[in-house]
C-alpha cells in the first residue's frame, strides 16, 4: 500500500511591502513651492476647483496616510482625469504589503506616501539602469510615467494640505 503524504503549500503570496529607508522624507525634486504651479500640476486653473480640493484634501496627510486612504485620493484624481490609471495603479498598490493570501493586506496602516513613492522611483529606475532590457518590456515605460506622475500629484496635494491659506487663488497678485 503507497501511502502519500500531503505536499505543504510552500508558495506564499505574501510580501512586507515597501520599506521606507527615510520615512521623514517630506521634500524631494518633486516638492512644489509655488501654489499655481502644484494647481497647474493637478489641471486646476479655476478657484472653485481649488477650493473643492482643499475641501477634499482636510482630512489626509499624505506624510501619514494609509492604502486605504491612497486609494479613495487616487480615485478621485483618476475620476477628475488629473492622473491616469498608470499612476492611479500606484495610488491603490499603497506600501505594497499583501498577505499569504494574495490579498493587500494592513491598508489601514499609515506611512509617509511622499517618501514612499519617491523612494519607489528611485529604486526602479536604479533598477531599470542596472537590468537595460527590463526597460525595453512592454508596461515598462508606461509603469515608470506612471511612478513620475503619482510623485508630482502627491507633491502637489501635499503643498495644498499644508497651505496655509483658506482663500486658494492663483492670482499671486490678488
Amino acid at each position: 500500500m503507497d501511502m502519500m503524504l500531503p505536499i505543504p503549500n510552500t508558495l506564499s503570496k505574501q510580501s512586507d511591502g515597501f520599506l521606507i529607508k527615510n520615512p521623514t522624507k517630506t521634500t524631494n525634486v518633486y516638492t512644489f513651492t509655488e501654489e499655481a504651479k502644484a494647481a497647474d500640476e493637478l489641471k486646476l486653473w479655476q478657484q472653485d476647483q481649488i477650493a473643492e480640493l482643499k475641501a477634499f484634501l482636510k482630512d489626509y496627510d499624505m506624510t501619514s496616510i494609509s492604502t486605504d486612504e491612497l486609494k479613495v485620493v487616487g480615485r478621485r484624481l483618476y475620476e477628475s482625469g488629473i492622473i491616469d490609471v498608470s499612476a492611479f495603479g500606484v495610488f491603490t498598490y499603497g506600501n505594497g504589503e499583501f498577505g499569504a493570501d494574495g490579498h493587500q493586506a494592513n491598508t489601514d496602516v499609515k506611512f509617509n506616501a511622499l517618501a514612499l513613492f519617491d523612494e519607489q522611483l528611485e529604486d526602479y529606475l536604479g533598477f531599470v539602469k542596472s537590468n537595460p532590457s527590463v526597460g525595453r518590456s512592454p508596461g515598462i515605460p508606461e509603469y515608470i510615467q506612471g511612478l513620475f506622475d503619482a510623485n508630482r500629484a502627491i507633491n502637489a496635494l501635499a503643498y495644498f494640505v499644508n497651505s496655509s491659506r483658506d482663500d486658494l487663488s492663483v492670482d499671486e497678485y490678488a
